[in-house]
């Protein structure tokens, strides 16, 4: 499986992070997990927070999207 987004590209999580309305910017491309699903490393713009989410756990950004309008 190929991953579906690139690095510099804007994400907002769907599963529980700390930062509720956080947008986050594709760092890193990582291997895919044990199911086979490409992982990233996800990078908070505002804060610098760095994370691992699975391709899965996660979907574009949209600039005057309400970030933590998640689904």
């Amino acid at each position: 499986m190929s991953h579906r987004f690139r690095i510099g590209e804007s994400v907002v999580p769907t599963v529980y992070v700390r930062e509720l309305d956080a947008v986050y910017e594709v760092v890193r491309l990582m291997p895919e997990d044990v199911t086979g699903v490409p992982q990233y490393r996800l990078k908070n713009v505002a804060t610098g927070i760095e994370i691992v989410s699975r391709e899965a756990e996660m979907k574009p950004y949209h600039p005057g999207q309400t970030p933590s309008a998640r689904a």
